[in-house]
């Protein structure tokens, strides 16, 4: 009888676990305990007794005794509520039916059977390990990079490569391209600018075998290349001059970067080199300007107006996933919140990866000499002995005011912002913490607010102050700066964490230093040096950027030359370039991209090499147009049977119609430039300015790598043909046609005045005979002559219009020919 009474008594108070319900327990264990038990409560949920299920988390309670569909725990892992749990995978019917069934039942469990045996550290490290397979090794883009004989002889390796894969298809290669078509080409292609009607009829008169690689070598030698090639390296490290968002603040020196990446590539620098300054140029060569200015790159990416721990967070993972797209070609971003779904990139790897980078920060450096740099220091210094005592006087003076403001508007906010600033920093949960920083920014006090409720004579002291202030603040000392990153903790840098779910408020364990896992041979993972404390940097990024360029990293070559081939070929070998994982597409010719990744490093790491070798293939030189019985074997041209024909870049076409116009500026470098924008497209946006000129401004006439990139303000031209986001990498730009982009070539204000200056071109080239005008501007436009039909419809046009020479010109600008490489 009293067994009897026991048992009734702990199954009324739920302390007695059935079989059915050490199901459920097991269930628990399996996919929940983990990330809310002894090693993390994440949420703030506990699941290791039936007390702290009731009680629940932040979002409410976890069991609701008989009601699955109240009880929280229930609802995410049927994916009713999102996101749905256990994360990355999608929990089995057959668990979910017993986990239903036992919340129907009451939801009883014995605690002890709940609680993991593996202490916390235990648990921590079990879930943040991800093994890598040797299977996984085997995928393509991870092998060793190896370098394949060419399948034939060949004056070039690539044609053998491609005459193979031709052969196995049953394809044919096009004829060679007529040599207007080809120098126009070229020209386009390598400095994006075309060619002038002289450099046309010399290479036409060129009889010599060697005719085209003396144009190769020409434009691989012009400043415009870098310009040209520039712009595709910017659009890959999201390079803007602003910081994005709301108040889109302007960076007045991040030029200097865009001019490190122009001179350069115009001095060949080495691939490998190029990006070890850029990842770690103050760590290779500590002192040296043009490796600061280098490092800009890491922080180029859009700058929150808030700054705390979760926009930093973001900002390191723009560091991340950039890094790994743009020189990697894989989405590390994908593995923030949990290890990634397809490519064998365990979240230990981002987080690793990210310590890299956690000791850096964005900062402004000097880029002057030692002399001036002491000089500037002691005048900082003396400006500052003299503006800080103002500073702290206003400061006390303002405080009881502030104070009295502030208490005034807390007692007007709602009850749950009130408590979350009456909880203590520390106490506050994830919601709190967020109420209390969004809740912030509205108890400030402004001048006006304060000066309001002061009395006469602490008004006067305010302006007085307020007075010396301003007067002492413009005679803040000036030095040049460069857009950079530092270290200044860097002899002993912060901890950072691995984040589980990617929260802040989920820290597990402390992340070292590390690298992909995968892209590196096992047991053989790059060590990175021990903080020395008296050191100025850590010396982390200089160690990932020797482990990223080694010769023997399976990505880093491979997807370099796959974006070379991509802007030379119109699409790359690999048509994902940013993306050589399992959802990128497999290489068309896998052997030839190997062979090409060998060379390139074998060349030393030479860009140059690497297009010369490209252009001077004949695959490069052949012709364009279709062929009928290849076109049904490949339509889409995967098998690069002919030259690619691609619409031009938005900058190439601004560019084109100033060259052709005979106004472009070909100064090079600098800051940057602000054509005409209309203010109505930005003018009721809050903090925002563009101080464009007038359309006939010829300050403004610069190529258009030179034009200010405001991130939320783009040049409408660049907007309309493409031009990308500057908030991610781009590797890949649209290529859409929409019926504004002619009307904005037919009707901008641009258009119309460098049809003008075309028309005074051509008078002063050729006089007012209007038939030799309408050849000379073919000649300049489209790098050919006019048919007679052409001749026949301008000539006709021009006559019968007042205005005819210029809309003729306007309407060259307007051609498919003009916009197109072909």
């Amino acid at each position: 009888m009293l067994r009897f009474i026991l048992v009734a008594m702990v199954c009324a108070f739920g302390l007695y676990a059935s079989p059915e319900d050490d199901a459920a327990v097991n269930v628990l264990k399996k996919n929940c305990l983990l990330c809310h038990g002894a090693a993390m409560q994440s949420s703030g949920l506990d699941l290791r007794d039936r007390d702290k299920m009731l009680k629940g988390g932040e979002r409410g309670a976890a069991l609701v005794p008989g009601d699955p569909s109240k009880s929280l725990i229930y609802r995410f892992a049927a994916g009713i509520d999102q996101p749905s749990m256990p994360p990355g995978k999608k929990l089995p019917e057959a668990d979910l039916a017993v986990l239903k069934a036992w919340i129907e039942r009451g939801g009883n469990l014995s605690a002890p059977a709940v609680v993991p045996a593996e202490d916390p550290k235990a648990a921590l490290a079990k879930l943040e390990e991800r093994p890598i397979t040797e299977q996984e090794r085997q995928f393509w883009s991870f092998r060793p990079i190896a370098k394949p004989a060419p399948p034939s002889a060949a004056a070039n390796p690539i044609d053998a490569f491609l005459a193979a894969g031709w052969k196995a298809k049953g394809l044919t290669g096009s004829p060679r391209a007529n040599k207007r078509t080809l120098i126009r080409r070229a020209y386009l292609d390598v400095t994006g600018l075309p060619p002038t009607v002289e450099e046309v009829r010399a290479f036409e008169a060129d009889s010599s075998p060697d005719a085209f690689a003396k144009v190769v070598d020409r434009l691989l030698a012009s400043p415009a290349y870098g310009e040209r090639w520039g712009r595709h390296w910017l659009d890959l490290v999201r390079y803007a001059d602003s910081g994005g968002y709301e108040t889109d603040t302007d960076r007045p020196n991040v030029w200097r970067y865009r001019d490190w990446v122009v001179s350069a590539l115009n001095k060949d620098m080495p691939y490998d080199r190029f990006v070890q300054l850029q990842i770690a140029g103050d760590e290779y060569a500590p002192g040296t300007v043009d490796a600061k200015v280098a490092t800009g790159f890491i922080y180029l990416g859009p700058e929150a107006n808030m700054r705390n721990e979760q926009t930093r967070m973001d900002e390191l993972d723009d560091i991340v996933a950039t890094t790994g797209t743009t020189m990697m070609g894989m989405t590390l971003g994908c593995a923030r919140c949990h290890n990634h779904k397809f490519d064998p990139i365990p979240q230990k790897d981002y987080y690793q990866i990210q310590a890299v980078f956690f000791p850096s920060s964005r900062g402004e450096v000097p880029i002057v000499g030692e002399a001036e740099k002491k000089a500037f220091d002691e005048a900082t210094k003396a400006w500052r002995a003299k503006l800080e005592p103002l500073e702290k006087e206003l400061k006390a003076l303002y405080a009881p005011y502030r104070d009295k403001i502030r208490q005034q508007k807390i007692l007007q906010l709602p009850d749950f912002y009130q408590l979350a600033l009456k909880t203590p920093p520390e106490k506050r949960t994830e919601g709190q913490k967020l109420n209390a920083i969004q809740v912030e920014r509205q108890l400030g006090a402004s001048r006006g607010e304060i000066e309001s409720i002061m009395p006469p004579e602490d008004q006067e002291k305010s302006c007085h102050l307020n007075e010396q202030i301003t007067l002492t603040e413009l005679q803040k000392p000036v030095i040049d700066t460069a857009w950079s990153t530092v270290e200044k903790d860097g002899g002993k840098p912060k901890e950072s964490h691995f984040l589980h779910h990617g929260s802040i408020g989920n820290k597990g364990s402390v992340m070292q230093p590390g690298v992909l896992t995968v892209a590196s041979a096992p047991n053989a993972l790059p060590k990175f040096p021990t903080p020395d404390p008296n050191a100025s940097s850590s010396l982390r990024r200089k160690a990932f950027a020797d482990w990223l360029t080694s010769p023997t990293h399976p990505l880093f070559a491979r997807v370099m030359v796959n974006r070379i081939w991509q802007h030379h070929f119109g699409e790359g070998i690999v048509r994902t370039p940013s993306n050589f994982g399992k959802t990128g597409e497999a290489p068309t010719h896998p052997e030839l991209l190997d062979w090409l990744a060998s060379e390139f490093i074998d060349k030393g790491w030479s860009m140059k090499a690497m297009h010369r070798l490209m252009l001077m293939s004949d695959a490069y030189q052949m012709a364009s147009d279709d062929i009928e019985a290849n076109r049904k074997i490949d339509p889409t041209n995967r098998m690069l049977w002919r030259q690619a024909r691609t619409r031009v870049e938005a900058e190439v076409l601004r560019d084109s119609v100033l060259a052709v116009a005979g106004t472009l500026d070909k100064t090079i470098g600098g800051p940057g430039v602000f054509p005409f924008i209309d203010p109505a497209l930005f003018a009721a946006s809050t903090k925002r300015d563009w101080p464009g000129k007038a359309e006939t401004d010829a300050s403004t006439f610069r190529r258009s790598i030179y034009v200010f990139s405001k991130r939320t303000i783009p040049l409408p031209m660049f907007d309309l043909f493409d031009k990308p986001d500057t908030n991610s990498a781009c590797a890949r730009r649209n290529r859409s046609t929409i019926a504004t982009q002619s009307l904005i070539l037919m009707n901008s204000g641009f258009a119309m005045h460098q049809a003008k200056m075309f028309a005074e071109r051509l008078r002063l080239d050729v006089g007012n005979d209007v038939q030799a005008q309408v050849e000379r501007a073919y000649e300049i436009a489209l790098s050919r002559k006019p048919s007679a039909r052409e001749t026949e419809l301008a000539l006709g046009f021009i006559k019968n219009n007042p205005t005819g020479l210029v809309d003729f010109c306007q309407t060259m600008f307007n051609l498919n020919e003009f916009a197109y490489i072909q």
